[in-house]
């Protein structure tokens, strides 16, 4: 059979019959819809084709549903039900669509509880697994597990040939090993051994490290072009396209990364179109949207000085072969990907968003010199699994909210489930949950690819797709605490798109993270603006192709020390000059009400700067910079430089420095601490915290430690 055609029921039966085990027992026979239990809202036929006693009486339908832009959990819930209705703990389901010549090949598995003789209709523990198959899809991965591998032998073979981590092992180990051709390294796969020198050629700097997180950026920025290249228009029309971003375009430029790649990062997706070189303002170059965010500023370590027609003056100091280019695309082009987030219900087995976190979360901990040489010769396993992610985020806000509201543990379960379809809830309850989680303040101290904090991220919003599905209440909660008027009228233009807004009000005011390393923060940021692109409607017709510009996520997530405060004294702004025989009462007061109307100052800017791009964008940087310079002065003329005024100074929230210190009140404007501090203690290190971390994350963080807690 071959994948890449559209759906054809004999050539798909015939291949039934060499994939499924000898007693498969063909039939052909059409469900009735009102016979069912429910009334379907996706799916319109349903045929029955057969089913293998051997694979635990599994059955196999044939679905037709409207349109290929369904809601892939929609349609799981309602194959699911169909499932339960008929007793069914197992199936087989291809899923095609009336708009669309692809389709979708799944496993399904849910279940049953018995009731004495009889099973009952709930279910639990449904899962999905489907392959994307048709026209525009990639058949390396379905064509090697569902027919290289011959016949299904048993229902355990079955499980494993539709296994998203044997997918995700798969591509992460030939990314990594492309990683190390690139940065230099040892690394072992199976019985096959790399030692590489490395084909990247920086200017001036020998340093290993520096080599390692330029290389993880870059990987990091062209997967994330490769899922923008997956997000199109209602007129098939790509946010990035093939002849910018393909193996084939590498083959025929020579020189790739100077000519395509540097002006792709640094002139199209972080210029306005109006704002680029002249070049960059025609077709391909003018449907690349301007992203913003910092994703693609240049940082000191990209070597970005523009000379003639953005080409940068390193042009002969930084080398990275075409080769490498290709080969890496050419695994790109291997696989699907897909820009849908993938849930714990339901997965398509496809590289998908979350990849992003699985890749970095092990690139990351190769840098680290405690878990370096471990972490090479792992494959893939130091990214936090999604289900213990899923389940520590849970038990986090469930308990979160038993606390703030009224609800019984019951309801707040299927809230935070997935396969729990919408609730009736009283508007009373639905109020109590929204003021609980307009409220919520998250952090994850060692946040690494942002594993945790996106867990959170999704789940409320899960949460608020059913209580407020609309984003009516949600909408007017925010826009009541908005002041700029800037912000309000962006959260308000997208006041239709009910995920983006949501996601952007979770963003803006819940979530927070903190992690030593500058390349992890970088890709906690980008982890969090491929989801919010994910949203986003692309219009042809509208500026921009109708992609807002992403959000500054520098006084959302930062690069320090979270185990290290501000120097010791009191955290409230007096604290700034120390008691001083020389100072009098009344100049004290002044200082300290000048001071004062700094800090608000800097909350302000705080505020303002998250939506702001463009020039607005700069000047509250050069805003921000200059309150910490005057700060800063005015502890020396007080010489506390030693204080809370000198370290201040050291902070450079724009750039991509690690601070020595952490402080939640000057980094993230919060001074009443978290509701749930959530994090996995860093790899390779399991130290007891001593009596000083523990006192000052109960001061910084409101949290309390057992015996035995570890960072």
């Amino acid at each position: 059979m071959d994948f890449r055609q559209p759906y054809n029921q004999k050539e798909f039966t015939a291949f039934l019959g060499n994939f499924l085990p000898d007693d498969l027992a063909p039939a052909e026979e059409q469900i009735n819809l009102s016979e069912l239990s429910f009334k379907p809202e996706k799916i319109k036929k349903i045929k029955f084709l057969g089913n293998v006693k051997s694979l635990g009486d599994l059955r196999v339908y044939e679905i037709y549903h409207d349109s290929d832009l369904d809601p892939r959990v929609t349609l799981s819930r309602e194959l699911f039900r169909l499932m339960s209705g008929y007793g069914v703990r197992k199936a087989l389901a291809v899923f095609i669509s009336k708009t669309s010549p692809d389709y979708r090949f799944s496993l399904a598995t849910i279940d049953l509880e018995l009731k004495g003789s009889r099973v009952a209709k709930e279910y639990s523990n449904p899962r999905r697994y489907s392959f994307f198959l048709g026209p525009d899809a990639r058949t390396h991965t379905p064509y090697g597990y569902l027919i290289k591998q011959g016949q299904v032998k048993d229902a355990d073979d079955l499980k494993h040939r539709f296994s998203i981590e044997v997918v995700n092992k798969e591509f992460y180990t030939e990314i990594a090993i492309l990683f190390t051709k690139l940065a230099g390294g040892k690394r072992d796969v199976g019985r096959r051994k790399y030692d590489e020198k490395g084909c990247l050629k920086l200017p001036s700097t020998s340093n290993d490290t520096v080599r390692k997180e330029f290389a993880v950026r870059l990987i990091g920025r062209l997967v994330f072009c490769w899922f923008l290249k997956k997000k199109k228009s209602e007129s098939g029309v790509s946010l990035i396209q093939e002849d910018v971003l393909s193996s084939e375009v590498v083959s025929n430029e020579s020189g790739y990364y100077h000519k395509i790649l540097e002006p792709l990062f640094f002139q199209a997706l972080n210029t306005p179109v109006d704002k680029r070189e002249k070049a960059f303002r025609i077709t391909p170059w003018s449907q690349i949207p301007f992203l913003n965010g910092g994703l693609f500023s240049p940082h000191s370590h990209d070597y970005y000085e523009q000379g003639v027609m953005g080409i940068s003056k390193n042009i002969n100091t930084l080398k990275i072969p075409d080769g490498w280019f290709k080969d890496l695309f050419q695994i790109f082009e291997t696989y699907n990907f897909t820009i849908d987030e993938n849930t714990s219900m339901d997965v398509e087995l496809s590289i998908d968003p979350e990849m992003l976190g699985r890749i970095f979360e092990n690139l990351l901990a190769e840098i680290s010199p405690e878990t370096g040489e471990s972490a090479r010769k792992a494959t893939g396993s130091y990214y936090t699994p999604r289900p213990i992610v899923e389940y520590m985020v849970d038990e986090s806000l469930k308990q979160y909210l038993l606390t703030k509201t009224q609800l019984k543990n019951e309801i707040i379960s299927s809230l935070l489930a997935y396969e729990a379809e919408a609730i009736t809830l009283p508007d009373s309850q639905k109020e109590e949950i929204l003021n609980a989680l307009d409220s919520i303040k998250i952090i994850d101290p060692a946040c690494g690819s942002g594993a945790f904090p996106m867990g959170v991220l999704q789940k409320i919003l899960l949460i608020l797709q059913k209580v407020d599905p609309d984003s009516k209440k949600w909408m007017e909660k925010k826009l009541s605490k908005i002041e700029d008027p800037f912000v309000k009228k962006s959260f308000m233009e997208k006041s239709e798109n009910f995920n983006f807004i949501h996601k952007l009000g979770i963003i803006k005011d819940a979530i927070y993270g903190v992690d030593i390393q500058p390349i992890a923060v970088e890709v906690s940021k980008l982890r969090f603006f491929l989801s919010l692109i994910v949203d986003e409607i692309v219009d042809d017709n509208k500026k921009n192709r109708g992609v807002e510009p992403l959000p500054n996520l520098e006084f959302k997530f930062v690069c320090a020390n979270s185990l290290i405060g501000l120097p010791k004294g009191e955290r409230h702004q007096t604290s700034f000059f120390e008691e001083r025989p020389e100072i009098n009462e009344d100049a004290r007061h002044d200082i300290e009400a000048w001071t004062n109307n700094k800090i608000k100052e800097l909350k302000k800017i705080r505020d303002e700067y998250l939506l702001s791009y463009g020039n607005e964008k700069r000047k509250l940087e050069e805003k921000f910079k200059s309150i910490q310079a005057e700060l800063f002065k005015s502890a020396i003329k007080s010489k506390s430089v030693a204080t809370q005024s000198g370290a201040l100074s050291t902070w450079k929230p724009f750039s991509d420095e690690k601070c020595e210190w952490f402080d939640p009140e000057w980094m993230f404007g919060t001074t009443d601490g978290f509701d749930i501090v959530i994090a996995n203690p860093p790899y390779g290190f399991r130290k007891v915290l001593s009596a000083e971390e523990k006192q000052f994350f109960r001061k910084t963080m409101k949290i309390e430690f057992s015996t035995g807690d570890i960072a």
